[in-house]
């Protein structure tokens, strides 16, 4: 596998640690992964996956809740952010709940337990109906999520994510970021009501068609993205990357509509580059983690996730 060491990164909490509520309808956008482990070629659930259910909240959900409906706006989101790891894993994580305004639900699928894994970490997404929608917003409210939460009770925990859940409802957007959500002492709460009152709402969130009702919800599928994300990293020794597995360069494509030195100007700066899945999504699909990519005598590793809706780069 890649050596880390040469990647790590620890990732900062957001900078607020109290809940942010504003008035607009901007979505901070979390990025994608799937890192995948070696092994042998079972699956796992992968990252972002919830813990069990709980009780389900006891309103029937059709309160009417106002909420975004475009097809790129996020009315719910809970993502495991920050935290000490590679650029790799960040740059690709995946939400572990996404629901947009048109009634879609993003979730990571299963992963291969392989190495190297496919380049495009799996991505599942499902229809919610409106009912769906306003039982979820219904449980949050419930949950005391409608506020502004303070959860910046110290822990001793080092080097762990962020729980974040972001809400788009009744024309205002409510942020709650926990660290180290999930850590107690052994057999004990979390160390303030706010923080344990969030941890049984992702416990709820953890069976959602318990949480919704299972009628409210199509069937998964393997989610196809019409765009992508991508970032590129210049490389001057692949011997860092692999162990006893060789990595795999290909000819970047001579017509590509972007180039990889363009692309390693900007890495890191924030700037988004999107590329269409019509032009990249076979090259994508055929590689792997361990596929690096030569241009003009230079070898280069892509950094490629799905654009999800809300995503800061649409």
């Amino acid at each position: 596998m890649p050596n880390v060491e040469l990647n790590m990164t620890r990732l900062n909490p957001p900078t607020p640690r109290t809940t942010r509520r504003r008035s607009s309808l901007a979505v901070l956008a979390v990025a994608a992964l799937a890192l995948t482990a070696c092994g042998d070629d079972t699956t796992d659930p992968g990252p972002g996956t919830l813990p069990p259910a709980t009780d389900v909240p006891t309103t029937d959900g059709q309160g009417g809740y106002d909420h975004p409906v475009g097809a790129d706006d996020v009315v719910f989101e809970y993502s495991e952010v920050g935290g000490f790891t590679t650029r790799e894993f960040a740059f690709q994580r995946v939400p572990a709940i996404l629901v947009s305004g048109d009634g879609r639900v993003f979730t990571p699928g299963a992963q291969i337990a392989i190495f190297p894994g496919p380049m495009l970490p799996a991505i599942q997404v499902q229809t919610i109906t409106p009912v769906g929608i306003q039982r979820l917003l219904a449980a949050a409210e419930q949950a005391g999520l409608f506020a502004d939460l303070d959860y910046s009770e110290e822990t001793n925990v080092a080097d762990a994510t962020t729980a974040q859940v972001e809400i788009n409802a009744n024309g205002s957007t409510w942020v709650h970021a926990a660290y180290a959500l999930g850590f107690p002492p052994f057999g004990e709460d979390e160390t303030t009501p706010e923080r344990q009152a969030l941890a049984d709402f992702l416990a709820q969130l953890g069976d959602l068609p318990a949480l919704v009702g299972d009628a409210e919800l199509g069937e998964p599928e393997f989610y196809q993205p019409e765009q992508f994300v991508v970032e590129a990293l210049v490389v001057d020794d692949l011997s860092a990357y692999g162990d006893d597995v060789e990595p795999n360069v290909v000819d970047w494509p001579a017509d590509a509509s972007v180039r990889l030195a363009d692309l390693a100007t900007t890495a890191g700066t924030g700037e988004c580059t999107l590329v269409t899945s019509d032009e990249f999504g076979e090259l994508f699909a055929s590689a792997d983690q361990l596929t690096f990519f030569a241009e003009g005598g230079q070898t280069y590793q892509l950094l490629v996730r799905a654009a999800l809706p809300g995503d800061e780069c649409l």
